[in-house]
């Protein structure tokens, strides 16, 4: 992976809402180009796993 410091925070911001207490499992979140990402960007998906 590779991102530039904007782009890192914006990434680093979702994590305690995935990590927050309440959030379901399976939770997740939709990164792609239009949508929180640069155009060129390869999509991303963040889902929270509480299974071990």
């Amino acid at each position: 992976m590779e991102a530039n410091a904007a782009g890192l925070k914006t990434l680093a911001g979702h994590f305690p809402t995935l990590a927050e207490e309440g959030t379901p499992d399976g939770a997740h979140l939709h990164l792609e180009e239009h949508n929180g990402l640069e155009a060129g960007s390869v999509g991303l998906v963040l889902e929270r796993c509480d299974d071990e």
